[in-house]
Formats: structure tokens, C-alpha cells, sequence
């Protein structure tokens, strides 16, 4: 009979349980879908490529290795997270990451213990094309799986009620995300001041929430009313179902942030570290795989440009200048010498539009931003990135430094050939210290928010920049 009855906290135990049955096989359903597919996807493209070429493929492990890397990075990444399953976009740039970085440790792995002669290249790159599309492809099962309403009831979204103190705006980022975040709001209630207290107003919200099988309770109240805050949470100690609190937009940037326990109570990460280990093989991925190609491809562009130069005037084929990366760390920055002097002191004038010390051959080279190009081999050394805050010489580091107060904060990252700045209008010659504020706000914004896909961004932006935009 207790356990009938909708106010039992036996009833809920079971509901909950019973959740939590059915979703432990589905996480590891789809665990072994991913590694599932993968191997079929290497067998696909291990036959297509002995058909296409007659050459057989004796590396049958490589597809058990990547599978194997590829669920493991990704359960550790919250892939398989029930509440993230329906978020498709979030999903397929994730696992698109994953998978990049899952290709790439197979091809470090081959170099290492120097069994890259018995992996097909042809294979791999066919096994790179049929795993992400087989990839792509559960994704848009699980969604079209887990949208039906049985799915959402039982495997995916947690039933909630919404308590707030005034009407709201459901339109807002605040809160039309909850369902694709796993929480299905069936009923919302407004609190409204009273002398005699919410007695019966909460007993009554309670019973209509027993009657939905109610999972969850979420406050959106702001935290500057903290004593009504307290009063609901005294009221709501009547019910067993978890109790959250939606913070308001100055706490959720700080709640937001990652913390870890410090002598009974936590630490609130105030600044993060600059790239995580993860995000920093992204992005070395990407920096190593498109410079090496950039490189091999501009190849005779390269040995034009420099024949140019050495017919053109005097002195060095290549510019060197000292820079700061990242942490203040000084390198030497490669480009195509394109002037008749060669500063590097601590007085380094910046070039203007009209600049009398830019050669014939050196106009056009900055004109077209090929004079930039050699810096692909700061890349590859790993001083520099192909996106990020674009390094100045030393002089003019030392003198904003001491003018912009956020400045220093570009040397959380390292140095790209483009940046977030320079991609919105903050390119080339800074007069006044409102620009160079504003070029550094972008590249603060840049190293605060970064992720793999703004570089991919920034570095499809740059392509149209240069081709309708001039430099100087």
C-alpha cells in the first residue's frame, strides 16, 4: 500500500531506480554501438581499398586500437551522458574532435613502434572518411531513437517543476535549453508574496507534483533574495526528490567555473589554466596538420617569393625578429624580409601605409600576406599557433604592457599566424592606444572562450579576408 501511494518516498526510490536500470544499459549500448561500428567501418574500408588497389591490408589491429581510443576518450568526455544525447550539434562536434584526435594517435602510435609499413595509408584514409560518417550517422539515430516520447519518459529527460518568485521568459537562452539539457518541465508555479507564508500554496504544488511523477524541483530565484530562498527550501523539505537551484546570471558565470575541495569547502576557479591537455591536442592537431599540408602545397609560391626578394634589394631572404609566446617565453618569428631594415631592438617603428622602407617586392608580398607565410615553421617548432593573439615585437610589448592592463593576458596562449582580432577589422598598423585596447580585448575574449571550432572559424575567415582585403 506505501509504496502505491504517490507521497511515499518508497515510490520514488523505485521510479528512480528503475531509471537509473534503464539507463546504465543504454550508456552501454551505445558504448559498444561506437566500437561496433567503427570495426565495421575499418572492414568496409579495409575491402573497398583491396578492390580499389589489389593490395591487402595485414594491419587488422589498427581499427581495434582506434575504436578502443575513441570510446574511451569519449566516455570520459560525457558523450554518452544521458542528458547530453539529444544535443546533436554538441554531439557532432565533439565526437568529430574525438575522432580527429582518435586518427591521430593511431598515426603517433604507428611512428613509435615503427609499424607504419604494415598500416595502409590508402586504408586509413578511407577508414578516416567511413568511421565518420558512420559516427555521424548513430547520432542521428540515437536523436530520431531517443525523441520518441517513450525515450523521453524513461531513458532521457528528467521530469521537473519550476518554482520562480515572478512570470518567465521562456524564450530566453536561460531556460528554452532545459529540454535539450534533459530536464522536460511539466509544470511551472509562481510564488507570490504572502503575509500567511506558502503553506498551503506549497502543499498544493507538491500534491499536483506527486501526480506527474515529479522527479526533480528547480528554484529560479535570484541570489540577492537569499531569505526567501531559505523560506522555499523549508517548505520543500516535505518532498524526497532532489532540489536545484537555477543561479542568476552574475552566479552562473562564477558556479559555472571549475572547483575542487579544499579543506572541507571548495575553490572556485577564478582564471582557468590556458588549454587543457585534451584541448591542447586538438589544437596541436590541427596546427600540425594544416601547416605540414600548407606548407607542401605552397611550396613553389615559397621559392618564388624568396627569389623575388634576392633579385629585389640586399640582405636576408627571411626577417627574424624576437617575439614573446607563450608565458613571455622569446622566440624568433619568421617572415619574408619586405623592408630595407631589419629592426630588432628596443626601438621598433611600426610599418604605415605609405612606409619609405618597404621595398618594391616587399609592397606586394604584405599587400597579400605571403611576407607572413614562412611563418608556418614557427608553427611547426610549436612557438607558434595558426590562430591566436598575434605576437609584436619586443618593444611594443613592453610598452602597452605597461599602458593596457589586460595585455599581458595574450601570453596565456600561444601566438597565432591570425587571430580573433585581426579576422574583426584589428589588423596592422595601431596609432592610438584605443586600438591596440580594442585588438586586445578581442584576443582576451579569444583566449577566455576558446574551442577548437572558433579556430576552424578564424581560419576560414581569414581565407575571405585575404581575398578582399588589402594589407600594408
Amino acid at each position: 500500500m506505501a509504496v502505491a501511494t504517490y507521497g511515499s518516498e518508497n515510490y520514488y526510490a523505485v521510479l528512480s531506480s528503475r531509471r537509473g536500470a534503464l539507463q546504465r544499459p543504454l550508456q552501454i549500448a551505445l558504448i559498444a554501438g561506437d566500437f561496433v561500428a567503427l570495426l565495421l567501418s575499418y572492414f568496409v574500408a579495409s575491402n573497398l581499398y583491396r578492390l580499389l588497389v589489389a593490395e591487402q591490408d595485414s594491419s587488422v589491429g589498427a581499427g581495434l586500437v582506434v575504436a578502443a581510443v575513441f570510446v574511451t576518450i569519449s566516455y570520459f568526455q560525457g558523450i554518452y551522458d544521458h542528458h547530453r544525447l539529444l544535443n546533436a550539434v554538441w554531439q557532432l562536434r565533439k565526437t568529430l574532435a574525438i575522432w580527429i584526435i582518435s586518427l591521430t594517435i593511431l598515426a603517433v602510435e604507428a611512428f613509435l613502434l615503427k609499424s607504419s609499413a604494415d598500416l595502409s595509408r590508402g586504408t586509413t584514409l578511407l577508414f578516416a572518411a567511413t568511421g565518420g560518417v558512420a559516427l555521424g550517422g548513430l547520432r542521428v539515430l540515437w536523436r530520431s531513437a531517443l525523441n520518441s516520447s517513450y525515450a523521453r519518459g524513461r531513458l532521457v529527460d528528467r521530469k521537473v517543476v519550476l518554482l520562480s518568485l515572478k512570470p518567465l521568459d521562456f524564450t530566453s537562452s536561460r531556460f528554452k535549453d532545459l529540454r535539450k539539457h534533459g530536464f522536460n518541465v511539466v509544470r511551472h508555479f509562481v510564488l507570490r508574496p504572502s503575509e500567511a507564508g506558502w503553506d498551503h500554496e506549497i502543499r498544493d504544488i507538491v500534491r499536483q507534483a506527486r501526480a506527474a511523477d515529479v522527479e526533480e524541483y528547480l528554484l529560479v530565484i535570484d541570489w540577492d533574495e537569499m531569505p526567501l530562498l531559505q523560506k522555499v527550501s523549508q517548505h520543500l523539505r516535505m518532498v524526497p526528490q532532489p532540489i536545484r537551484l537555477l543561479p542568476d546570471f552574475p552566479i552562473a558565470d562564477l558556479v559555472s567555473r571549475p572547483f575542487q575541495p579544499v579543506s572541507g569547502t571548495v575553490a572556485i576557479e577564478i582564471q582557468r589554466a590556458p588549454l587543457t591537455v585534451f584541448e591542447r591536442a586538438q589544437k596541436r592537431c590541427l596546427d600540425v596538420g594544416l601547416a605540414s599540408v600548407a606548407l607542401l602545397l605552397l611550396a613553389p609560391l615559397l621559392a618564388t617569393a624568396a627569389v623575388m626578394i634576392k633579385l629585389d634589394s640586399r640582405g636576408n631572404v627571411i626577417f627574424k625578429q624576437s617575439r614573446r609566446g607563450f608565458n613571455g617565453k622569446p622566440f624568433q618569428i619568421w617572415k619574408f624580409r619586405s623592408m630595407t631594415v631589419a629592426e630588432n631592438g628596443h626601438t621598433v617603428t611600426q610599418a604605415t601605409k605609405s612606409d619609405t622602407r618597404v621595398t618594391r617586392v616587399g609592397r606586394m608580398l604584405r599587400r597579400t600576406s605571403i611576407d607572413e607565410l614562412p611563418q608556418l615553421w614557427n608553427v611547426l617548432r610549436g612557438e607558434m599557433s595558426l590562430v591566436g593573439p598575434r605576437p609584436h615585437a619586443l618593444a611594443h610589448d613592453n610598452y602597452y604592457d605597461q599602458l593596457i592592463s589586460n595585455y599581458v593576458y595574450r601570453h596565456h596562449m600561444k601566438p597565432g599566424l591570425t587571430g580573433w582580432a585581426q579576422v574583426n577589422g584589428f589588423r596592422g598598423e595601431t596609432p592610438t592606444i584605443d586600438l591596440m585596447e580594442k585588438r586586445v580585448e578581442y584576443d582576451v575574449w579569444y583566449v577566455s572562450n576558446w574551442s577548437i571550432w572558433l579556430d576552424i572559424r578564424i581560419i576560414l575567415k581569414t581565407a575571405l579576408a585575404l581575398i578582399h582585403q588589402e594589407a600594408y
